[in-house]
């Protein structure tokens, strides 16, 4: 989490998506309205920082969030689950461009 002095802002940003994502999991929706709202904030803070992020970027990190326990790791120390649902939320916002 990023309310350490020091923090850069594209960490304050990603902090403040992921810790928007761990609330929204909590509600178990992945297709929600508020989920792929955070999809598109979490795809246009990509971008912005990250050099870019097309569907198959977006395709690959929902298979990783999933997949990789050291994404999970970092992920769900914002709130159980966080990963898991990331990756079913992007996977839903995919679906349903």
């Amino acid at each position: 989490m990023a309310s350490y002095v020091g923090a850069s802002p594209e960490q304050e940003a990603a902090d403040a998506i992921l810790t928007a994502f761990a609330a929204e999991a909590k509600k178990g929706d992945p297709a929600s309205p508020e989920a792929r709202a955070l999809v598109v904030r979490w795809r246009d803070h990509l971008a912005e920082y990250h050099n870019g992020c097309d569907e198959e970027k977006l395709r690959r990190l929902a298979w990783l969030y999933g997949a990789d326990d050291r994404f999970a790791e970092h992920l769900d120390s914002f709130g159980d689950g966080t990963a898991h649902f990331m990756g079913e939320a992007i996977e839903a916002y995919l679906e349903n461009r």
